[in-house]
């Protein structure tokens, strides 16, 4: 008898749509066609449920329609709410459509709230294969927000020790009844086997595919960094680029700005270019006013994720820093792969999960010990920004970056285990 095989992709963040719809292509690539289903957020509140219908034709920057080109298999909006994620079943079961002895059915789920959407609907459907990724470890990020808060009060704290301890069990419950757990990096599963002391079985299903880029999209590319840098009229100014999301206080936007601050100093011509999406700009608009950086010498830009690469190519030096803390330390930021895939030189840090040492003996990267005071890091930070790096070693940046970290180099593995769950 012939089986039917049906394939689901869940997205979580709306934010990292162009890394799934990359890893769909990928996979699609490898013959397994993938019906992406991103997260359409609704709340309580009226009002951000209203907002995020009336932004429906886009997921993040990337417009669906857009999307709909990108994945041929289809694209569907589920509506999920964060606290009660089985509400959203009856909208879900329609996506998956009919159960059947002929048909096999597979939902990858990626973060925690479509996870527990995605198990809530194998209760009555045991049959179907679920796959639950976690992105990162959402217990210590809340650590990490009540490590930074100053003078918290008692009910507030009180607060994030419940939320810890909720996203804890519900982490435990998804390991325990998923097929299957992708983690974003070693260190991340290692985290999970000791916290929940899994047994060797249960670390079996633990499976780590880092976040990615393709190779095929992110390259050095010395024709795009002409055109780009001819549109914004750079001219031989030395462009220093941040390019990602700016909402969550990890994204640390005050050290961002310090070193750019720092850079300046060494290369006067520096222009910092944040590539981030308009409602994030207000998180460092303030940043850069303390520091008295002059709109001349910074511009913000949007666009979506198919361009990143161009932008990225036109820069001359790419901003990722990270606090030391055990959230960062599990964590795969998909902007170092998209940066070191397109041969863009790099500041960074120690502790940016299974990425730092990977990167700290490469002539295009100057790993800092930390974030916490750049002042005294001041000469590793000259003498990098001081270097100009021509086009054939940024070209084979990219080659050797796409040797380690590109997403092709994962996908044959993950299609495996799309197929035998």
């Amino acid at each position: 008898m012939d089986i039917e095989s049906s394939y689901y992709y869940l997205g979580g963040d709306p934010l990292h749509t162009g890394q799934y719809v990359d890893l769909i292509q990928r996979l699609g690539e490898e013959g397994l066609p993938i019906v992406l289903v991103p997260r359409l957020r609704v709340s309580l509140s009226p009002f951000a449920t209203l907002r995020a219908w009336s932004n429906r034709h886009f997921v993040g920057p990337n417009p669906i329609a857009a999307l709909r080109d990108q994945v041929p298999a289809g694209v569907h909006y589920v509506p999920v709410w964060s606290l009660f994620p089985g509400l959203s079943i009856p909208f879900l079961a329609r996506i998956l459509g009919p159960r059947g002895p002929r048909r096999r059915v597979l939902v990858h789920a990626r973060q925690l709230a479509m996870a527990r959407l995605a198990l809530a609907i194998k209760r009555w459907w045991p049959d179907l294969r679920v796959i639950s990724e976690l992105e990162g470890d959402r217990p210590t990020e809340i650590g990490y927000e009540r490590s930074r808060a100053i003078r918290p009060s008692p009910l507030e704290t009180i607060g994030r020790r419940l939320q810890e301890w909720f996203f804890s069990r519900e982490q435990h419950r998804m390991i325990r009844h998923s097929d299957a757990v992708i983690c974003v990096s070693h260190n991340l599963k290692q985290l999970l086997t000791q916290r929940h002391h899994l047994t060797d079985d249960q670390a079996r299903r633990l499976w780590v595919f880092p976040t990615s880029a393709s190779r095929k999209e992110f390259y050095f590319d010395p024709a795009k960094r002409q055109r780009i840098r001819t549109e914004l009229a750079i001219g031989d100014r030395f462009l220093v680029i941040y390019s990602g999301n700016l909402r969550g206080p990890w994204q640390v936007p005050a050290k961002l700005v310090e070193a750019f601050v720092l850079i300046k100093r060494y290369r006067p011509s520096a222009q910092f270019l944040i590539l981030t999406p308009e409602g994030d700009r207000r998180y460092i608009e303030g940043e850069l006013e303390r520091a008295g950086v002059s709109r001349e010498d910074h511009r913000f830009h949007s666009c979506q994720h198919m361009d990143v690469v161009d932008y990225l190519c036109a820069s001359d030096l790419g901003l990722l820093l990270r606090e030391r803390h055990v959230m960062n330390e599990v964590a795969s930021p998909g902007k170092f792969a998209e940066y070191a895939l397109s041969g863009l030189p790099i500041l960074t840090t120690e502790g940016i999960g299974d990425f730092s040492a990977q990167v700290r003996d490469s002539a295009l990267a100057c790993v800092l010990p930390d974030v916490s005071d750049l002042s005294t890091m001041t000469e590793k930070i000259r003498s990098f920004c001081l270097r100009d790096f021509t086009a054939e070693e940024r070209m084979a940046f990219s080659r050797w970056s796409a040797d380690r970290f590109a997403t092709e180099l994962f996908v044959p593995q993950l299609a495996d285990l799309y197929r035998t769950l």
